[in-house]
């Protein structure tokens, strides 16, 4: 179970990642330009700039309000939105792509370019959402996982290998995700012990200097 903490962590190291994947969509606004309807484009580009905004919002919200009574609620926020974030970054493929439009070789190389950009995107949230093993999956998974299906079921071998590979190196950052929940997790278990024990050494006058002295 999440503590507040880690509510606290999610929402005040993340505004660095809200920045990189609203840069990332400014990238790939411009990149898929040439192939993609500028209906959809603009309509993807506008929702995710709407998304970004939200977060931001809430994020600023979530510091000004006390919040040890409702983390849950705070969490579900988030996840939330970081699940309506990884769904926009699933749907690319599907809709900036035209299916039996491209070559072969255009194909694949704007699914490597979009793969590539979500894979830092994903990569870059190992650190801010990893507090929470639900948060990082639920941006994650929507993220790579229909996309990498996807390419995987057109039946070539490039694009197979193109799915494939990625779907291998989600699943290698995931059990990275593992670890540095793990380390978080400890981490903030050794504060909390720390501050138990200054409260009884300061309810009781003694200071650490005094005794290494």
């Amino acid at each position: 179970m999440i503590d507040l903490k880690q509510i606290e962590q999610l929402y005040s190291y993340s505004y660095l990642s809200y920045i990189a994947t609203y840069v990332g969509a400014i990238f790939v606004f411009w990149l898929f330009q040439d192939i993609t309807e500028p209906q959809i484009l603009n309509v993807w580009f506008i929702t995710f700039s709407v998304l970004t905004a939200a977060r931001f919002i809430i994020s600023w919200v979530f510091q000004k309000k006390v919040h040890a009574d409702n983390i849950d609620i705070w969490l579900i926020f988030f996840i939330s939105l970081s699940l309506v974030s990884g769904t926009l970054w699933g749907v690319t493929g599907f809709i900036f792509i035209p299916d039996s439009v491209l070559s072969q070789l255009d194909s694949i190389l704007y699914h490597g370019m979009l793969l590539l950009i979500i894979a830092v995107l994903v990569a870059g949230s190992l650190i801010t959402y990893s507090t929470s093993r639900m948060v990082y999956l639920s941006f994650s998974v929507p993220a790579v996982v229909p996309q990498c299906l996807m390419l995987i079921s057109m039946g070539d071998k490039y694009h197979s290998f193109l799915g494939g590979f990625m779907l291998a190196y989600a699943c290698t950052l995931f059990i990275i995700s593992v670890y540095i929940h793990r380390m978080f997790t400890e981490c903030n278990e050794i504060k909390s012990q720390n501050e138990f024990y200054k409260d009884i050494l300061d309810k009781n006058g003694i200071t650490i200097e005094a005794e290494l002295q």
